[in-house]
């Protein structure tokens, strides 16, 4: 890999792996040594390497004394800093705080807390230099609380959101409920916020207001012998060649962790946008009834085909155990025009909408590979496809009205999973999963968190010697449930 590394002194066998989006976490200690031999640049004369960290006593002493073996200076103190203190790297670690929050206020003052200090320390941050927070959301009295995201937007409103990593626990931190939706709890986020000529810019997100609305999970199908945890490592067998010609395929493997969880057999299973059908094919496959639409004629054929040919196999005798009581529906329209007539009432709705316009970006490494191999590069050239609207926040308000009406067709009681993450654009970070996560909690209550993790990418050397850029290898499945009045 050729060019000058300016960002820091490791080298790109080290840098590499740092820009995965997310980890496997053994040792905080080996992530806090991580972040300082990423984001601190050790010759660099003009200014010395300083650090800031806050965290409780325990973590402030191993965060110092392994600075001091990597050859930092660490501060803990905001009152302590003067006149032309510099610093290169702040990190601050609250997530043993958030592990003992009681309530809703006791959130909202640590995110107070928190972006105080985040803006009392920017004068002191050397430019286009990043803080970083460790934080958690919050699953308090049957109420899911994204602490982490809010904070992540107000934070946003003075530095740049460039970036997050997803930390992967293996303990479980939270014994589940015998009646509401409960995950392990075993992730935190790694919030990345730069210092630069765009801190404070506006790109069209919706941080008008606070994310914590109060709702409370009410007493559905979910068991607790069936919680999961937050985070799955997926790696689908390879695509046929019909499903490699849909640009954004998600595997059946992810629509099958939630199935048992929200729906009974012979439930009704749907997907709007069904693409080449995945959800469905997991719902028959799993003894579910599978319904959905699709825009494009051209996956809609193919979802048509996937799911005949699952049914009704030519040789039969290799699948005597296919059930033959469930069956599926799908219809070729737009998700906007959907009715209440056109399927039974829905028990559980699992589905990805477009990427935003991100497929028709021209020079986009995928776009390349599937342009040599003479596949589609997007999902349709109907204008009226979400994926072909170029203004960020006009898509998401257009998405949000699509799942507003197609809540109409869930059960009271029902859940609704969208598997989704967040973008990348141009140098810009949109938090797509927080924005729609923030919209639909005014007319569905908000679940814990999954995420499903792929890894079995190559990782590519964005920002090399530069800046930070990870690699997005995480995806959100956020789900949500349906109020019963």
């Amino acid at each position: 890999m050729a060019g000058r590394n300016r960002f820091n002194n490791i080298s790109s066998k080290e840098w590499l792996p740092f820009q995965k989006s997310w980890y496997l976490e053994d040792d905080i200690a080996e992530t806090y040594r991580k972040n300082i031999r990423f984001f601190v640049k050790f010759d660099w004369d003009e200014h010395p390497p300083l650090v800031f960290f806050h965290g409780n006593e325990k973590k402030k002493k191993l965060f110092k004394n392994i600075a001091k073996e990597e050859g930092a200076q660490v501060l803990t103190e905001v009152n302590s800093i003067s006149g032309e203190t510099s610093i290169q790297f702040v990190l601050i670690d609250v997530v043993d705080e958030a592990l003992a929050l009681q309530d809703k206020d006791e959130a909202i003052q640590l995110n107070r807390t928190i972006f105080k200090l985040a803006k009392q320390l920017q004068p002191y941050l050397i430019h286009r230099r990043f803080l970083s927070v460790f934080t958690k959301n919050c699953f308090l009295n049957e109420t899911y609380m994204p602490k982490a995201w809010d904070l992540s937007q107000r934070i946003a409103e003075i530095y740049t959101l460039k970036d997050e990593k997803i930390a992967c626990l293996s303990a479980e931190e939270k014994k589940p409920s015998n009646t509401h939706f409960s995950t392990a709890a075993n992730v935190y986020y790694a919030l990345y916020f730069r210092n630069d000529e765009n801190s404070g810019v506006d790109y069209g997100q919706f941080h008008e207001t606070d994310f914590f609305i109060k709702n409370t999970q009410e007493i559905g199908v979910v068991k607790s012998e069936n919680k999961i945890s937050n985070w799955h490592i997926i790696k689908p067998p390879r695509r046929n060649k019909k499903e490699v010609l849909h640009p954004a395929k998600f595997p059946e493997e992810v629509v099958e962790l939630f199935l048992p969880i929200f729906t009974k057999k012979y439930d009704a299973v749907f997907d709007p946008m069904s693409g080449t059908a995945s959800t469905q094919l997991a719902a028959l496959q799993n003894e579910r009834n599978a319904y959905g639409t699709e825009l494009s004629p051209f996956f809609y054929e193919i979802a048509q085909e996937r799911l005949k040919n699952y049914l009704n196999p030519e040789q039969q005798a290799i699948f005597d155990e296919i059930p033959k009581h469930v069956d599926f529906k799908l219809l070729q329209k737009d998700a906007r025009d959907i009715k209440t007539s056109d399927f039974p009432e829905i028990d559980y709705i699992f589905t990805s909408p477009p990427y935003w316009d991100m497929l028709n970006m021209a020079g986009a490494e995928n776009q390349a590979k599937r342009i040599k191999n003479g596949l589609p590069t997007n999902y349709s050239n109907n204008e009226l496809d979400l994926g072909n609207i170029a203004d960020y926040r006009l898509f998401i308000e257009n998405l949000v009205e699509i799942y507003q009406q197609l809540i109409k067709l869930l059960k009271p009681g029902g859940y609704f999973t969208i598997v989704v993450k967040n973008i990348k654009k141009k140098g810009k970070n949109y938090p797509f999963a927080y924005d729609l996560g923030h919209l639909l909690q005014k007319d569905l209550i908000l679940l814990p968190e999954v995420f499903w993790l792929q890894d079995d990418i190559n990782l590519a050397p964005y920002g090399y010697g530069n800046t930070f850029v990870s690699n997005t290898f995480h995806q959100y499945c956020l789900t949500f449930q349906k109020p019963k009045n």
